[in-house]
């Protein structure tokens, strides 16, 4: 092979030498044009790709794209910078007639075959590595060289697959990503997303998994979960190469993805027409903007997050309807075995509770509370709650209300200045709103005695159970 000598590189073949005047010449908006051409009708057919990996696509005979080649100014409607027969023999050269490629021929010449050529060819001309995250929006130079940009994408992205598993079956999947999703306790990190309720950037705590790693990674979650890499390939492009249309946050990155990612892709491949709504929240749940990690809680935690003294926070949505308020409850046992609990009020006779249950879903390690406060007037309130594993829990309120809870000896400050006094946070004084009386902390002895006793009561009566079952 004829080749082009450069002192202290390694040589360069003529062929590769025009391909690399084309790169240089041009930014890849035609190569776009051919992706745009490239027929996807019918099912793909297995390929054998660089480095000897099979992958699924649409080949084509090398006769085809060489005729694509020479009409790509007619596709562009500009003569400026049309390839003469010349430069797509060069890409011919160094393509299907290249010895060091067997995977394309004369009969099989692929997508990924027309990247990679002109990817190298970019590399030689600019002496550095391509780098995906540095051309992964649409309209960058080279967005075509992007290996996200895969014939996949023009087959509906995930919304065929969607379509075809159904409604039921893809919430199970979904369901499956998040149980698997790696989020242990204390190790959650500080990532930038948008907060929904302003529509700004906001500091979330979360756990972002890297896309491809070694150990836990996205790709060994959603392998893990089942997923192909057919399927593992197009949310990807969902998430780092179409961003402007699935309208996932900018700062998802194959360093950085996060749960809320993997929602809004989806959001967007089950509902690609239409805005998303809460009818759709309530109908695809593990998509639902209110569904976070934090509501991951393992079971045999349940015990040691619930019991203790939580104070409640209460605000009406109309302002009408009068002040926010707080006010206490302490979860004194919870049963397992029966998956409930029994709790009262911080000032002892100022409400009962009643009908304590726990509702934990091996699908989806989420768990609810629901139970009734009964006042001494005779009203009685029913509430449900989803319990976060930072011993937090969030009421489904339906009344008007914010109605949000936290563990006081795990999650605020001791003392009634730290809680209620000038310097206290926001955040916290919230907690004791109309009842700054309960900032002061409730005695530590009485409340463990109190719990202590709840047990034993609790121990008879499953015992006195057993007896009457046998």
């Amino acid at each position: 092979m004829v080749v082009a000598e450069v002192e202290g590189e390694a040589p360069i073949s003529f062929a590769m030498q025009r391909v690399m005047r084309i790169a240089q010449n041009g930014n890849g908006t035609r190569l776009l044009k051919l992706f745009a051409w490239w027929p996807v009708e019918g099912a793909p057919t297995e390929i054998t790709v660089k480095g000897g990996g099979k992958r699924n696509s649409w080949p084509l005979p090398w006769a085809e794209v060489e005729k694509a080649f020479l009409e790509l100014h007619t596709m562009c409607g500009s003569t400026v910078g049309a390839l003469s027969a010349s430069d797509v023999d060069a890409i011919k050269k160094e393509t299907v007639d290249n010895p060091e490629k067997p995977w394309l021929t004369e009969e099989c010449m692929t997508w990924p075959g027309v990247q990679n050529v002109f990817r190298e060819a970019w590399e030689l001309s600019y002496k550095k590595e391509f780098k995906d995250s540095e051309h992964h929006e649409e309209g960058v130079d080279w967005f075509a060289l992007n290996r996200g940009i895969t014939l996949h994408m023009k087959v509906e992205g995930l919304t065929k697959i969607i379509k075809e598993l159904g409604h039921k079956s893809t919430c199970k999947q979904l369901w499956k990503i998040y149980v698997a999703w790696p989020n242990p306790r204390d190790e959650e990190v500080e990532v930038i997303r948008m907060n929904r309720k302003t529509g700004e950037d906001a500091v979330k705590k979360t756990w972002p998994l890297k896309w491809e790693a070694e150990g836990d990674c996205m790709v060994s979650v959603l392998k893990e979960c089942g997923w192909n890499e057919d399927v593992i390939a197009r949310l990807k492009v969902g998430l780092f190469d179409q961003q402007a249309e699935t309208e996932v946050h900018k700062n998802c990155n194959p360093d950085q993805v996060v749960w809320p990612d993997i929602q809004q892709a989806f959001r967007h491949y089950v509902s690609p027409d239409d805005p998303w709504d809460e009818k759709m929240n309530d109908k695809w749940d593990p998509l639902a903007y209110k569904v976070t990690l934090r509501q991951k809680i393992e079971k045999e935690y349940l015990r040691d997050t619930l019991i203790g003294e939580w104070r409640m926070y209460c605000k009406p949505e109309n302002p009408a309807r009068g002040a926010a308020f707080s006010y206490g409850l302490v979860i004194l046992s919870v049963d397992m075995d029966e998956m409930t609990f029994e709790g009262r009020s911080r000032t002892e006779g100022k409400y009962k509770v009643e009908d304590g249950k726990i509702d934990w879903d091996p699908e989806d390690s989420r768990c609810k509370l629901s139970y009734k406060e009964a006042w001494p007037n005779g009203d009685k309130d029913a509430l449900t709650a989803r319990v976060k594993s930072n011993a937090k829990f969030q009421c489904d309120s339906k009344g008007g209300f914010e109605q949000k809870a936290t563990r006081e000896d795990l999650n605020l400050p001791k003392g009634k200045e730290a809680r209620i006094g000038e310097g206290a946070p926001v955040g916290v004084k919230k907690y004791y709103l109309n009842d700054g009386d309960a900032a002061a902390d409730l005695d530590e002895a009485e409340l463990q005695a109190d719990i202590a006793e709840a047990e034993v009561v609790a121990d008879v009566e499953d015992a006195e159970e057993e007896a009457e079952e046998k």
